[in-house]
């Protein structure tokens, strides 16, 4: 079971894996990673190791680039640390968490009135889900959603990230098959 329990520190929210014997959660959300607003080597080598340091022994580690309640990776990193950070986040030991959209490379939506009585900067990461470049981004076939597309909905969402991601599988395999051919 996972908890949504944060605390200031890396050392005082792993205190909610619990105790030897008061069993707490499997394991408290680890969203350090989706806190760095610039990111560098150091900074992300130090977020995981004092996570792996810090937490109990026995303990299971996991790892979020973001959530509902943060600027999506997007928008606070920039386009070229979409790859890498998802990279990252399925490679480290533990489980990967992730919000919707951050694999395709979702941004915050850019609306000036939300209407609503929610943090408006919470909102802006909420936007529907970015499934194709049809009417909603394929999220709904209603007329409106409660929170607007956003804008690049027609470049970036799952269709395209698939035929991307399928063309560059082929040019792989292609180059593989043929480096095969002309190799000693």
């Amino acid at each position: 079971m996972g908890t949504e329990a944060y605390a200031e520190s890396i050392d005082r929210t792993v205190m909610y894996y619990g105790l030897p014997f008061i069993q707490e959660a499997d394991f408290p959300f680890n969203n350090y990673l989706s806190m760095l607003d610039t990111v560098s080597g150091n900074s992300v080598y130090e977020v995981i190791t004092s996570w792996m340091e810090n937490m109990p022994e026995g303990k299971w580690p996991n790892w979020m680039i973001g959530g509902p309640d943060s600027s999506r990776l997007t928008s606070r990193l920039g386009n070229q640390y979409v790859n890498v950070m998802n990279m990252l986040l399925f490679t480290l030991p533990g489980t990967p968490i992730t919000y919707y959209g951050e694999e395709i490379g979702m941004g915050n939506i850019v609306a000036a009135n939300l209407n609503e009585s929610y943090d408006i900067n919470t909102l802006r990461s909420k936007s529907p889900m970015q499934w194709d470049n049809s009417s909603n981004a394929g999220f709904s076939e209603a007329s409106n959603t409660w929170l607007p597309t956003n804008s690049d909905y027609h470049t970036v969402n799952v269709d395209v990230s698939i035929s991307e991601n399928f063309m560059l599988i082929l040019e792989t395999k292609k180059w593989v098959s043929t480096e095969s051919t002309h190799s000693p």
